[in-house]
């Protein structure tokens, strides 16, 4: 199992560099795996049916927002946290702040320490264009 990646031409992000175009690696051929390939995968290794994970990660999917809106963070054990943020519009004193000055609201994901270990073992294979 290796992470595929390519070679793109972009604008350097640093100041120093100027605008300098450079080469930079990005993830290429990547595949999706839908919610149906996963439980199926699931399915293959465990005693549950692909209906039944269906089921659960349908359910799972329906309640997250709902506990994220009444203000809860989601821990997944091993996986890791879901969380919204908000950002909006500065102002000068906090008396002003209300939340009509809120513009976004976006969820956050924070794996696991576990997972993240687990990330850094991986191997590259860089492909041709």
């Amino acid at each position: 199992m290796a992470i595929k990646y390519k070679a793109v031409k972009m604008n350097s992000p640093l100041k120093k560099e100027g605008g300098k175009e450079q080469y930079y690696p990005r993830v290429a051929n990547r595949q999706k795996k839908t919610l149906r390939d996963i439980a199926e995968s699931i399915s293959q290794t465990s005693t549950f049916s692909t209906i039944d994970v269906v089921g659960v990660l349908e359910a799972f999917t329906t309640k997250l927002p709902y506990f994220l809106k009444d203000n809860c963070s989601v821990e997944l054990g091993d996986l890791g946290t879901f969380s919204l943020h908000i950002s909006g519009e500065g102002v000068d004193s906090p008396e002003q702040i209300n939340a009509s000055k809120i513009k976004s609201v976006k969820m956050a994901f924070r794996p696991s320490t576990r997972i993240k270990k687990d990330l850094n073992k991986v191997d590259f294979r860089k492909i041709k264009k």
